[in-house]
């Protein structure tokens, strides 16, 4: 078994509460999604890069507890990926494991896009999913913003984090006369230097989560 690949599946088991030890290997795979993992050459592959991304940029990145955290809430919903849009059921079958791949891939794009971003936060200290991350980056000549964070739980089943909201809106920075737009947060414009990032007034994420109108620092 691929040693990165076993980093993501222990990262799977401890993030989704199942309990995995250090001699797992393919012969006793369990469940469904980690079946698949093993069965699927191009799953495998991408299982086993995110584990290598997740490692690496976590290693030097500026906000500690990010990616943990959003790891978490990626791992959370790994195996929705098994779910049949059409159907409503699970399937180990090979259009299972291309959802899986895309799946993963979105991932990795994620993992590879923080890893050029300059960051932003509300944060003091180490990050935790109550409080919001800004990040700038590039993307194929587009200038992007991704505003991550501010997690509420639900209001009527109250349980703890990955469950719950987050506000999760990446979108393109279009330049204005007064800074910049996106066409996901309506008027608010975005102030955005070296610095700092300044909103003109709050982001609704959902009935139960917003942004606040505030500056964001950089994060050193």
């Amino acid at each position: 078994m691929n040693a990165t690949r076993l980093l993501a599946i222990v990262y799977l088991g401890v993030f989704c509460g199942v309990a995995y030890s250090a001699s797992f290997d393919c012969a006793k795979a369990a469940k469904p999604l980690e079946k698949l993992i093993c069965a699927n050459p191009e799953l495998d592959a991408a299982d086993a890069k995110m584990g290598e991304l997740y490692k690496q940029v976590n290693a030097g990145f500026p906000l500690k507890g990010f990616l943990p955290v959003t790891q978490k809430m990626f791992l959370s919903g790994y195996s929705s990926c098994l779910i049949d849009g059409r159907t409503g059921k699970s399937q180990t079958d090979s259009a299972a494991a291309g959802r899986c791949v895309k799946y993963v891939n979105e991932r990795n794009s994620e993992l590879q896009s923080y890893a050029q971003s300059k960051v932003y936060s509300n944060a003091s200290g180490k990050f935790d999913q109550e409080n919001l991350a800004i990040l700038t980056y590039a993307n194929s000549g587009k200038n992007m913003i991704r505003l991550w964070g501010n997690w509420m739980p639900d209001a009527y089943n109250h349980k703890p984090f990955p469950a719950g909201v987050v506000c999760d809106i990446n979108a393109e920075l279009i330049p204005i006369k007064s800074g910049f737009k996106t066409e996901l947060t309506d008027n608010t414009v975005f102030q955005v230097t070296d610095t700092s990032v300044r909103l003109s007034e709050s982001i609704m994420c959902s009935p139960r989560t917003s942004i606040s109108e505030d500056t964001y620092k950089r994060v050193k």
